[in-house]
């Protein structure tokens, strides 16, 4: 990641982190005076520089008697955020050891497909026989030798069959 990149990251999670806390208080605030069992209005009780969003989110709340859920949906927000900072992890399985290049254009490319934030791992199985494994998150690329043994194999026992 370059450095100016990693500096506006840096300054967006910054942001971030500025709105999370600004909703967090205002709900905390709405929460502690629409809790005393009465009827409050949603405008009587929320900071007068509450986000409108938050405002609007708030009236839907209370005509859906869902006001209940107000520590609730703070929680969730805050675990949304943290899901959302973590790196997505690359694994890079080759059947032989890669060079610094060979790593680097990987890792170049894999960013270039999926955005910043990646966290690299690389490591040998031999039993791949020759050609790559990646893994990025929930995906998996497979040019392995052994995976197209495999597959060749299947597609001749289905024609034998």
């Amino acid at each position: 990641m370059s450095d100016k990149s990693a500096r506006a990251n840096q300054y967006a999670q910054a942001i971030v982190a500025a709105m999370l806390e600004r909703w967090q208080a205002a709900l905390a605030q709405a929460a502690q005076g629409l809790g005393k069992g009465k009827k409050a209005d949603v405008d009587a009780v929320v900071p007068a520089d509450a986000p409108p969003e938050l405002v609007n989110a708030l009236k839907l709340m209370q005509e859906r008697g869902d006001l209940d859920l107000i520590p609730d949906v703070s929680e969730a927000l805050s675990r949304t955020m943290r899901q959302q900072r973590e790196p997505v992890k690359a694994e890079v399985v080759s059947a032989v050891e890669l060079s610094a290049n060979e790593q680097e254009q990987l890792r170049q490319a894999l960013v270039a497909e999926h955005g910043e934030g990646l966290l690299f791992s690389f490591r040998v199985d031999p039993a791949l026989l020759g050609g790559l494994r990646v893994r990025v998150g929930d995906r998996l690329i497979d040019t392995s030798v052994a995976s197209r043994l495999t597959a060749l194999r299947e597609s001749l026992a289905s024609v034998v069959r």
